[in-house]
């Protein structure tokens, strides 16, 4: 990747981001007057004071440049959703899908005519149809009021008499109370579990209608869930440690081996820190396998098998800004060692790419600053073997054995390099 001459977005001006927070909050006083003709006052006072704290943190996400209205990712999903309303009549208007900074393939539905979409599903998607589908999908989640019915679930749960009563009796109870109040929560946590797993076949299958009536490419639903189960979070792999001592030869800072050196986990015993409760049953997202057969049921067409297409010119430009906006936005976020380590992989492709160099330096500058004022831990992991992957751990050990005059002449090499 090429890019010495690109320009990052910069989330338009402070002006702009204030315009588009007065509209959300606009839309918003909008929304809470539905409210009172559908639901009861409790109801309605819960689902309320839930939004009020989501909107609150959604509205300093507008005002602080989260969300790009920049590059077309904004225009080309709203020609889709117009594409879907115009196809499916009995949609309501006035969606809004804002399309944050976060790199995981990922889409959520607020339930109240709002969207998120990552930049990193036009990375990691392969074409527009693909794109179409977890719209689709998102929209089956607010036409089945799901973000709502889980409030509400929540709500009858705290307010239960039953519940109440069973809560009551643990507590006068003077042997075990800690065994059964763990077991009250772990039957709570697998409710859940079964409504959310139930909630997300539900979207699928309302989606696929949705999207088949749109006149999407019908397979491209089922290669848009193996790709999000591939990518909704961000796995750091790859990374060999040649790299390393390909980037860290410095004319004034020889590579020191020593660098490398990580800590032996492999006698660690983890066992105590097993859950005590299935994960897979509590897990809010169904096995895509799972989904995909659910739906190969109901849909026989899907049953045939089919490659994915091209992309469009207009998504893979998309695509590729996506692909160079990944480094800024792990800057914005102040996500340094991550950013960091995609710069390596960057220069591990094509060590003499200016780009990465460039951006090698602006990380190393942020975390000289961190390590300097002692607060490198919230901008660079620790090591977590668990849930890490062996090249991500090696990369952790090595931005952790770095002293801090080393951080400060790789950050001067690259920042000099990159001018």
């Amino acid at each position: 990747m090429l890019a010495q001459a690109y320009i990052p977005l910069d989330s338009t001006t402070v002006e702009f981001r204030k315009q588009e927070s007065l509209k959300f909050l606009s839309n918003e006083k909008m929304f809470y007057k539905e409210l009172s003709s559908e639901y009861k006052s409790g109801e309605r006072s819960a689902i309320k004071k839930r939004y009020e704290s989501i909107n609150k943190a959604f509205n300093e996400d507008i005002l602080k440049g989260q969300f790009v209205f920049q590059g077309g990712f904004e225009k080309l999903v709203d020609s889709i959703v117009h594409i879907i309303t115009t196809q499916n009549p009995e949609i309501p208007a006035g969606f809004k899908f804002y399309v944050s900074r976060n790199l995981p393939l990922n889409a959520s539905s607020f339930g109240n005519k709002n969207f998120e979409i990552n930049m990193g599903s036009f990375w990691f998607l392969q074409n527009e149809d693909q794109l179409a589908a977890i719209i689709s999908h998102e929209i089956g989640h607010y036409l089945l009021k799901h973000t709502i019915k889980n409030i509400l679930h929540r709500y009858s749960l705290n307010n239960s008499v039953d519940v109440k009563d069973q809560i009551i009796a643990i507590k006068n109870q003077k042997n075990n109370q800690g065994a059964k109040a763990y077991n009250k929560l772990k039957d709570l946590l697998y409710e859940d579990g079964r409504q959310n797993k139930r909630q997300e076949f539900e979207a699928d299958s309302l989606g696929y209608e949705i999207y088949k009536k749109s006149g999407f490419n019908k397979v491209e639903y089922l290669n848009d869930l193996r790709l999000s189960e591939m990518y909704d979070t961000i796995r750091p792999l790859g990374l060999k440690v040649q790299t390393y001592k390909k980037v860290f030869t410095l004319p004034q800072l020889p590579f020191n081996a020593d660098w490398l050196k990580k800590e032996d986990f492999s006698n660690y015993d983890y066992s105590k820190f097993k859950e005590r409760y299935n994960e897979d049953s509590i897990n809010s997202h169904p096995e895509t396998d799972e989904r995909i057969a659910a739906l190969k049921r109901i849909f026989p067409e899907l049953q045939k098998p089919s490659d994915s297409q091209d992309g469009s010119p207009r998504f893979m430009a998309l695509h590729k800004i996506a692909g160079y906006e990944q480094l800024p936005n792990l800057l914005f976020q102040e996500e340094y060692g991550v950013g960091v380590y995609f710069c390596l992989l960057g220069l591990q492709e094509n060590e003499k790419d200016a780009f990465y160099s460039e951006w090698l330096g602006k990380f190393f500058g942020k975390v000289y600053d961190a390590r300097k004022h002692y607060t490198l831990n919230r901008y660079q992991e620790r090591i977590d073997p668990k849930n890490q992957s062996e090249s991500y751990q090696q990369f952790l050990s090595f931005m952790w054995n770095l002293n801090l005059s080393e951080i400060k002449a790789i950050s001067d090499f690259y920042t000099k390099k990159g001018s």
